[in-house]
């Protein structure tokens, strides 16, 4: 009898053995199919957000600045994209090309100690006319943000940007400031630059071959006989002529007035006989600015559209 218990106990026990080394092959095969699961689910993914390509935010008066780098839709093959971010207090301000009649600083960008850059293109998104009571100011309220277009001479190799900014910000009172960066660009492919860099970069008006059939188009240019300080511009506006604006500027930043939309049908009968074309004059006779001076001068002319924005020019004569 004790050999029939023996005997029973230890088929128990071969038993419950053989029942734990099966559970043992089943976690095993639950954990293996799970750690697949993981990393089919990884594979899967899409890629986790690369870090930001940023400086650290550099605080000024009642502003702070700071300079990243990014893709953006849009942006030229073979180039890189770096923005100047800036943001300002409640009611503050800071200017375009052109600062307007009540005067300002407009940003001067130098980067003359960076490497790997053959070309670099400041662009200015379509500005905001400001009026205070000083005058109109020219510029951008509260946030602005500056695309650089950087052509290296090595796509494959980093960029390493070297930026400094002078510029001025304004309310009551306007302040120069100067912000300089330091920053290194990896090659491409980058991260993206977000969606407030998107937002500037798709404001900057397109030239050439850039345009688009909502861009305002066709600019035409002439000195009215018989009034001597007046420009007289004309340009084709796609969608509601009401909201067709100019503004001009030229490289060395001096002040030019801001062009004044003319009342429909007014002007060189020649202007108003295509649909969509509006026309704007630039007056000299009450402005600080010397007409006579700028003969030969490169005026660059931003037109912006109900639904599009484009730069032209013209050389004054």
């Amino acid at each position: 009898m004790g050999r029939r218990v023996s005997d029973e106990i230890n088929m128990t026990a071969s038993r419950t053995w053989s029942g734990l080394g099966a559970c043992r092959e089943r976690a095993g095969l639950l954990l293996r199919l799970g750690h697949l699961s993981i990393v089919l689910l990884l594979a899967l993914a899409p890629p986790a957000f690369a870090q930001d390509i940023a400086t650290d935010w550099i605080d000024g008066e009642r502003h702070r600045t700071r300079l990243i780098a990014g893709d953006v839709p849009g942006a030229t093959p073979g180039t890189v994209t770096a923005f100047v971010e800036m943001s300002m207090d409640k009611g503050w301000k800071t200017y375009w090309r052109n600062p307007g009649t009540a005067g300002g600083i407009p940003p001067e960008f130098k980067w003359s100690n960076s490497k790997n850059i053959t070309k670099l293109e400041v662009l200015f998104p379509v500005p905001q006319v400001l009026s205070d009571k000083a005058g109109d100011v020219i510029g951008y309220e509260e946030y602005a943000i500056f695309p650089l277009r950087i052509t290296p001479a090595d796509v494959t190799a980093p960029v390493q940007l070297e930026l400094t900014v002078n510029y001025g910000i304004c309310a009551k009172l306007c302040v120069p400031a100067e912000a300089a960066f330091s920053l290194a660009i990896p090659p491409a492919p980058l991260p993206s630059a977000g969606p407030d860099a998107a937002r500037a970069f798709a404001a900057v008006p397109r030239v050439g071959a850039e345009r688009k059939p909502v861009d305002p188009s066709d600019l035409k240019v002439e000195r009215p006989a018989g009034k001597p300080g007046i420009v007289r511009m004309s340009a084709l506006f796609p969608g509601d002529p009401a909201s067709a604006a100019m503004f001009v500027s030229v490289p060395d930043g001096r002040y030019l007035p801001l062009p004044a939309r003319q009342a429909t049908g007014s002007g060189n009968a020649s202007f108003s006989a295509n649909a969509g074309r509006v026309t704007f004059e630039m007056d000299f006779t009450s402005s600080p600015a010397d007409l006579e001076a700028l003969k030969g001068a490169t005026v660059s002319v931003t037109m912006v559209g109900e639904k599009g924005q484009s730069d032209d020019s013209f050389v004054i004569d």
